[in-house]
């Protein structure tokens, strides 16, 4: 009852559903975008994962409990999925560390500063590229190598490379995308 009254107060409607804005909670309650999502998921369960696989492989060795021989590969594995992940997902958010010093200046010169902007904002997928080309070598030649202790070859947990490859070109071109669109809404009209 006083939900209705707040909402109400507010001019908004207390069974209205809430706004579904870009954060990931809504995305992930929107069946049609969960697959948007995915590497964040897997990087968060492999990040979840490495402390207690470690912790685990910790008190086994000091208590004699039981022996988690397996713990070094798979800490091996989670650790280079959250890397890789990582990386691609800091493109997804332009959340790496860029010049920012000779950036600002730049752009504070109208075209120039544009075309800069681009070109460090593309840089990105020059390094997805390299991973994708020599990931998809490194694969190739993982895959006659075996994890020691779970009889796994290692080429199967390595397509992690060429795969944070790729999401990185798709992540630079969207954020382009969204970028010039931003641009062209932005620049000044000639009205005379």
């Amino acid at each position: 009852m006083a939900q209705e009254e707040e909402s109400r107060a507010r001019g908004t409607s207390a069974t209205a559903p809430a706004d579904q804005g870009s954060d990931i909670f809504s995305i992930a309650l929107d069946w049609q975008r969960w697959w948007t999502i995915i590497p964040e998921i897997v990087a968060l369960l492999c990040a979840g994962a490495l402390p207690v696989v470690v912790m685990a492989n910790v008190i086994a060795r000091y208590t004699n409990w039981y022996h988690v021989i397996w713990a070094t590969d798979v800490v091996k594995v989670l650790f280079l999925w959250v890397v890789f992940l990582g990386g691609a997902l800091a493109v997804k958010y332009e959340a790496h560390v860029r010049m920012a010093m000779l950036s600002d200046r730049f752009l504070e010169g109208g075209k120039t500063g544009r075309l800069w902007d681009l070109a460090i904002r593309l840089s990105p997928m020059f390094v997805g590229a390299t991973l994708l080309v020599l990931g998809v070598r490194l694969v190739e030649i993982s895959m006659v190598r075996e994890l020691q202790t779970l009889r796994i070859s290692a080429g199967y947990f390595m397509t992690v490379v060429p795969a944070s490859g790729v999401l990185m070109i798709v992540y630079v071109l969207r954020n382009v995308v969204i970028r010039s669109g931003a641009w062209a809404t932005a620049r000044p009209t000639d009205n005379g």
